[in-house]
């Protein structure tokens, strides 16, 4: 990227969450040719995150995955994953030999857990 020595066949790929705190420097033009903004998952992006870090833990009967995609709204993959961690967290807390993972730690770990993205945020990356 410093245009010292010409490179052929080489594609250089970078994410943040943060663009607006990026160096001026990494944004003239030359250096990244395409910017696209991943937006965060939908409804049915968020069910099946929430099936991926859910696969191998024991759920409730009480626990509705749809319901809680539904009410995760903004929330990307790390949050989701928290979500998770966090509701087997507290299941194990209050009971070491808990077999399943009710719909109640889900709930609570969606109290503690915000959503990464905001409507604020997003407003100020468009």
């Amino acid at each position: 990227m410093d245009g010292m020595e010409e490179l052929e066949d080489v594609a250089v790929i970078a994410a943040t969450n943060r663009p607006d705190i990026l160096d001026a420097g990494l944004m003239r033009p030359g250096r990244f040719d395409r910017h696209i903004k991943v937006d965060v998952p939908n409804e049915e992006g968020r069910l099946a995150i929430f099936k991926v870090h859910t696969k191998d833990m024991p759920l409730g009967e009480d626990v509705d995955l749809e319901k809680l995609a539904q009410e995760t709204e903004g929330y990307v993959g790390a949050d989701i994953e928290s979500v998770c961690r966090e509701a087997a967290m507290l299941t194990l807390r209050n009971d070491i030999d808990a077999k399943e993972v009710p719909k109640k730690y889900f709930q609570e770990a969606l109290e503690k857990v915000k959503p990464s993205e905001e409507d604020t945020e997003l407003m100020q990356y468009m």
